[in-house]
């Protein structure tokens, strides 16, 4: 009898398990798949199912930066350009993306020429049709361009150089980017960047951004030390916030047959303007100095609070649906800026006397082209 007992305890036991599990697994499948509130005279929401994609992109980092100054010669005022610019050649990806539902992850690995000695990144995408959130991280090691102007051309003082680094710099670069869409019930923002929502008609929106971004370029002394720059490394933080239209042209559409999407077309363009104003443009500015013989003895740090900056996000993206095929080409473009003046900075710097009216100025951009092919199953 004992042993009977323990025999039905265990199957119930058993099954309250299985049936929690199922549970549990149904909640998760709901999450994924929960169908979005949408007008559906305007946006088609295909069925919930897994996907397979290749991507392949192609991007572009470059940071510059611009100090002017003006030297004291017997008098006489001498101008002076001292730069600085560190990019990457073009990085070039393949890659799959493999999705259910609402989510999908993607892996991609650099093909043909590398496009710095070294590079890493990583990126966390969520585009929901009323708000999303972008991570992007990336690091890049490669030599740096640095020249000095002095004066003006056809002076008898102009003097012109360029250097090119046998040594590398650093540059990091991490961002969060943030949006909400007003009309998200008749305009489906993520169209025609994933699978999951289509465009029946032309519709746009208002919509907010917000931008957290932090940036660091690293120059060594011992790089620096061949190098014409006054100032030698460079750390931001920015905190922007702004807003802008989006769009999607629907330029074809059919509505689908039968429980697989038969006969789904639809081909959408999506243009969106994003200016922000950034609010927090924290700079902080390292310049090395060296003795007689050319060894690094110290340095000199300054921490500046920049002018607000209006600056820019923006995107394109045309996307194709046949039946249970998607195709996507995407554009995004990213302009941060920052400037400062002078007087500030010399003092904080304590440069030489013959140096005066420093000010400087520097941006950020990058740009993004992808390309996406997913099957829907």
């Amino acid at each position: 009898m004992k042993r009977l007992l323990i025999i039905i305890a265990f199957f119930l036991g058993v099954s309250s398990l299985q049936a929690q599990e199922r549970t549990f697994w149904h909640k998760v499948n709901y999450f994924l798949t929960k169908p979005a509130v949408v007008d559906t005279t305007r946006i088609y929401q295909p069925k919930p199912c897994f996907s397979l994609g290749l991507f392949s992109t192609g991007q572009k980092a470059v940071f510059n930066t611009n100090v002017k100054f003006n030297i004291d010669n017997d008098g006489q005022s001498v101008p002076g350009l001292s730069t600085y610019r560190l990019s990457e050649n073009l990085c070039k990806k393949v890659g799959l993306e493999v999705g259910y539902g609402n989510i999908s992850l993607g892996y991609g690995f650099e093909v043909g020429h590398k496009s710095a000695w070294k590079k890493s990144a990583f990126a966390f995408n969520i585009i929901g049709k009323s708000w999303g959130v972008r991570f992007n991280y990336f690091k890049i090691t490669n030599p740096f361009t640095s020249e000095l102007t002095l004066g003006n051309e056809g002076d008898s003082l102009y003097i012109h150089d360029e250097i090119v680094s046998k040594e590398s710099a650093i540059l990091r670069n991490f961002a969060i980017d943030g949006y909400y869409v007003f009309n998200n019930k008749r305009f489906a923002y993520p169209a025609a960047y994933k699978i999951g929502l289509v465009q029946r008609h032309t519709a746009g929106s208002w919509m907010l951004t917000a931008r957290y971004m932090q940036g660091r370029l690293f120059n060594s002394p011992e790089a620096a030390w061949d190098s014409y720059n006054l100032l030698d490394c460079f750390s931001t933080m920015q905190a922007s916030i702004g807003g802008g239209y989006s769009v999607n042209f629907v330029l074809w559409h059919k509505d689908p047959v039968g429980p697989r999407d038969e006969k789904l077309r639809n081909l959408t363009i999506n243009l969106t303007a994003m200016p922000v104003i950034t609010l927090v443009n924290y700079l902080t500015t390292t310049s090395y100095e060296y003795d007689d013989e050319g060894n690094y003895s110290g340095e000199k740090i300054s921490k500046i609070w920049c002018y607000p900056m209006p600056n820019y996000i923006g995107s394109a993206a045309i996307s194709l649906t046949f039946g249970r095929i998607y195709f996507s080409t995407q554009f995004t473009y990213n302009w941060f800026y920052f400037r400062s003046n002078d007087a500030f900075v010399i003092k904080k710097m304590d440069l030489p006397d013959y140096v005066d009216d420093l000010t400087f100025q520097g941006s950020f951009r990058d740009w993004t082209v992808k390309g996406l092919l997913v099957y829907r199953f």
